[in-house]
């Protein structure tokens, strides 16, 4: 095994240069400036496409499930997130841990407003007894994202729409349960090895207080459920101590 080669002068500077705190002066360090500058610009456009991409995957279901009594606010964000996993997107330290399961703070923030500007869905305040909750209703064009939709997802569309058919009429805890179980499967597992229940449930009651509010055979149905249906091939050792 080769030595590392120590770490330079020359190495410092040429980084000081790439950040832009030094000029380049030669031509191999212009070179290497725009190399930079041409990766960063690469850069830039596929974050653009794939959050995009996700917009629209956004208003696919929307498409096919505002009319559902059962989709609001938090039931359409877990679908979010199951369809992304569907469709094998990178969510790679995208998805944080809130109290109702796995939700992407910075997307979730404003795909209502991109969903608007381009005129597809629109969400809107309802009360119901004592409660609001949140409804989307389609705008002048609400058909106007399936050619995008063809072009990212025509492969994984069987892959989304079982998804979303799956979870058409079921309720919002029910689904929320799924979809934080869902993750601390994958979370917890090692190159797909059965996950400890016992693990399981710690991580995830550790998730929030309010995780309380199912019991750990609730849990260990969900995840046994989600296995039965294909959503995940994870299994759960109830057995390891």
């Amino acid at each position: 095994m080769k030595p590392k080669k120590p770490f330079t002068q020359e190495d410092f500077e040429k980084g000081l240069m790439l950040l832009g705190y030094l000029l380049p002066i030669s031509a191999e360090d212009v070179k290497d400036k725009e190399a930079l500058a041409e990766f960063e610009k690469d850069q830039a456009a596929q974050n653009k496409k794939s959050y995009f991409s996700r917009v629209v995957l956004a208003a696919e279901i929307l498409a096919n499930l505002y009319r559902e009594r059962s989709l609001g606010r938090v039931k359409f964000q877990k679908l979010v997130y199951l369809c992304e996993c569907a469709a094998d997107m990178d969510l790679t330290h995208r998805y944080q841990k809130q109290t109702a399961g796995p939700f992407d703070n910075k997307f979730m923030h404003s795909v209502d407003k991109e969903l608007k500007t381009n005129k597809w869905f629109a969400p809107k305040k309802v009360n119901s007894g004592t409660i609001t909750r949140t409804i989307y209703e389609p705008l002048e064009h609400p058909d106007g994202y399936k050619e995008y939709y063809q072009r990212y997802f025509d492969a994984k569309d069987q892959n989304i729409q079982y998804v979303i058919e799956l979870f058409r009429s079921i309720d919002t805890k029910t689904t929320e349960l799924a979809a934080t179980v869902h993750y601390c499967l994958a979370e917890l597992t090692v190159n797909g090895q059965p996950v400890p229940l016992q693990q399981l449930l710690d991580d995830f009651y550790k998730w929030s207080p309010e995780k309380s509010k199912f019991s750990s055979s609730d849990v260990l149905k969900s995840a046994h459920w989600l296995k039965e249906k294909g959503l995940t091939q994870i299994d759960v050792d109830a057995t390891a101590q």
